[in-house]
């Protein structure tokens, strides 16, 4: 098992676990696997996991010094016996959620000649994958994708934008994200939707974990 994670102590109540691989689907699949894994420990003193792309964080309440001396010795053993190889394959199998794309994007044209694919040929690429969400940050219900296709890897913006419209759909490196509130950004914008990606009564429309489809309109 060594070398598979490491643990990283945040405070006195809190550790990260990193799996020691690439970022990527399969990584934040494990992630996922490893969070679903951790919750049903149901341990009293389990506050939050919080995942990431290759990482997760676990939050404990004082409790958990009633009967351990140490967060990194605890999960360093709880860990080295958890079978990474031997996932639940039902995680993320849920149905896509659907969001509508104008593609119409002021950056549309950079990201087609950049690489070397007609217009139509970009939308066709980049609205057929599922897309998974790896993170919701950066502003509230942003989320960030992964699952896109190579072709479409280009670079963010060296001068970022001082204002990105709300709804705006962006490519930054390998990741799509979508951008639910007007903000600077130097993400590649190739695209638009009015699905409201956030509110103040229901939160994020996205979560992580989420599978997400673009449909072109």
């Amino acid at each position: 098992m060594q070398n598979i994670f490491t643990l990283s102590i945040l405070s006195e109540k809190a550790i990260s676990v990193f799996l020691n691989k690439e970022i990527g689907l399969e990584s934040h699949h494990e992630v996922l696997c490893l969070k679903n894994a951790l919750e049903t420990q149901n341990w009293p003193w389990l506050l939050e996991i919080v995942p990431s792309y290759n990482s997760l964080s676990i939050f404990v309440d004082v409790s958990f010094y009633f009967s351990q001396n140490s967060l990194v010795t605890f999960f360093d053993d709880w860990l080295s016996k958890y079978s990474f190889t031997e996932n639940p394959t039902n995680i993320g199998n849920e149905l896509a959620k659907e969001i509508p794309v104008k593609y119409a994007g002021v950056d549309l044209s950079f990201v087609s000649n950049y690489c070397q694919l007609s217009i139509d040929e970009v939308i066709n690429v980049h609205s057929s994958s599922i897309y998974t969400v790896a993170m919701v940050g950066f502003l509230p219900g942003f989320p960030y994708l992964l699952g896109m296709d190579e072709r479409l890897f280009v670079p963010r913006r060296s001068s970022p934008r001082l204002k990105v419209a709300k709804g705006s759909v962006g490519i930054g490196g390998f990741q799509t994200g979508i951008y639910p509130s007007e903000s600077p950004g130097g993400w590649q914008i190739i695209g638009t939707t009015d699905l409201e990606l956030f509110d103040l009564e229901h939160l994020s429309y996205l979560t992580i974990g989420d599978k997400v489809k673009l449909k072109p309109i």
